[in-house]
């Protein structure tokens, strides 16, 4: 009976450590929000990014979609800035279509793969914006994400100091 008690005891333990496994291992999926830092009220572009751990120095796509239809003065860019009140660190842009190796003009819905070397030397954290637009500085739609960092928000513990939990106020006895 002990031994049977002791086994399922066992079993319970490990099927609760091997649930609770997958939802602490899962990855976060990068969080895309609109750009009003950019100073307009943009459509939200749908954004993904593979592999969605930006790697600096490494190869990653975009893939950029939403529904307005773009034409050959479209061009889809992607900006690295270390605040949206400043110039952008790194730009990459492309044309959307007509040209070599281009999808036919017009796109419409627009959907687009567009493949960069993510720059190294970025700070921490630093904001990403993607946006889609024409030669005429006319936005079809934007996107904008931070990368890394976090903020004291994130971690609510870590932003008060050690005296002020109760604790820490008691005096250790002699």
């Amino acid at each position: 009976m002990n031994q049977s008690l002791i086994l399922a005891f066992i079993l319970l333990a490990t099927l609760s450590v091997g649930n609770a496994l997958p939802h602490q291992l899962s990855k976060r999926e990068t969080q895309w929000r609109t750009c009003e830092e950019l100073g307009g009220e943009f459509p939200l572009l749908s954004v993904t990014i593979s592999p969605d751990l930006l790697v600096q120095g490494q190869d990653d796509t975009f893939s950029v979609s939403e529904y307005f239809e773009a034409d050959s003065t479209s061009i889809l860019g992607v900006g690295f800035y270390t605040d949206f009140a400043h110039q952008p660190l790194h730009t990459f842009q492309t044309r959307v279509c007509r040209y070599e190796g281009l999808p036919n003009c017009p796109i419409n819905p627009f959907k687009m793969d567009y493949k960069i070397t993510v720059p190294t030397g970025l700070p921490n954290p630093y904001f990403l914006a993607v946006v889609v637009g024409n030669l005429d500085l006319t936005i079809f739609g934007c996107a904008a994400t931070q990368v890394g960092g976090g903020s004291e928000e994130s971690y609510p513990i870590a932003s008060y100091p050690i005296a002020s939990y109760p604790i820490a106020s008691y005096p250790i006895a002699e």
